[in-house]
């Protein structure tokens, strides 16, 4: 019996030590071939669709410039994916805006911005004589001009009508004028050339704010933002015969108006920055309460 019990452990031992090995072999098998599966968190209420609140902006919102932009950005050269990029200074509504979300259709939206008013920020591009004006097709003389809207070095945004995006905000549908300014081309100072053009705009919510420091909330402020691209030579002349102006002084350029009226072209024509340009705006507004 005790015999027994020796060779029954024996066996035991045996058994249990092959199918120990055969546990190994699969785990180190398994473990070449298995599929490993991560698991991502989906916020249930999330659908995916655009859902508009009840965002009312009416005239009685101020247009908070201070802390507005108007952006863009086009390739240097037309190549690979560096970037030029610059900013607008003289901009604004007019009339007044007017947006709700309850009510799209009788949104108000019509923006410009003075061209002559770029800024890259570096004086090699923007300073007089240099190339940087010419990227939106204006000359350095087009900034001794007073009249903004709407005649002269004008951009203007006209919105016709509002859609829902049903992934991302809403879709503003209208058009996009420049004033061209060369009344030597044979065109009348301020003749318009329009083209049709969609813009994504993006509410992007409101807050209450103590404006006064006093524990007391008094002012609400609200944001959006526009998003577009067009094409430069829709609005200028490709084949502009003068590059820049050569004026390198502001005094000159207020007296050379001689030479402007010789010009032939609707401004300059720049390659420096592709022919695609992208414009971010960035409005804010606030209202007492």
């Amino acid at each position: 019996m005790s015999t027994i019990s020796k060779k029954s452990s024996l066996v035991l031992a045996l058994t249990s030590f092959a199918l120990l090995g055969i546990s190994v072999l699969f785990s180190q098998c398994k473990k070449d071939t298995e599929t490993i599966i991560e698991t991502v968190y989906v916020d249930p209420n999330d659908t995916g669709v655009f859902v508009p609140g009840t965002a009312d902006i009416d005239t009685a919102w101020v247009f908070d410039k201070t802390h507005a932009n108007v952006n863009w950005q086009s390739r240097y050269y037309d190549f690979s994916s560096t970037m030029l990029t610059g900013r607008f200074n003289n901009f604004n509504f007019n009339p007044k805006f007017k947006f709700k979300e309850t009510d799209l259709a009788n949104a108000n939206i019509d923006f410009w911005v003075q061209m002559s008013t770029y800024n890259t920020g570096e004086p090699g591009r923007d300073g007089y004589g240099k190339c940087g004006l010419n990227y939106v097709g204006i000359v350095f003389l087009d900034s001794n001009k007073t009249v903004v809207d709407p005649l002269c070095d004008t951009a203007k945004f006209h919105c016709n009508s509002i859609t829902v995006d049903p992934h991302d905000g809403y879709i503003m549908h209208g058009t996009l004028t420049f004033n061209r300014y060369r009344p030597a081309s044979g065109f009348a100072d301020g003749t318009p050339i329009t083209k049709n053009m969609d813009v994504n705009l993006s509410y992007n919510g409101m807050r209450d704010f103590d404006s006064n420091k006093d524990g007391v909330m008094d002012k609400y402020r609200t944001g959006l933002t526009a998003t577009f691209k067009f094409n430069r030579s829709d609005f200028m002349d490709i084949n502009a015969t003068v590059p820049y102006w050569p004026v390198p002084k502001a005094s000159e350029a207020i007296t050379n108006t001689t030479t402007a009226a010789n010009n032939k072209t609707y401004g300059a024509w720049s390659t420096s920055t592709a022919d695609e340009m992208e414009i971010v705006v960035n409005a804010v507004f606030y209202k007492n309460h």
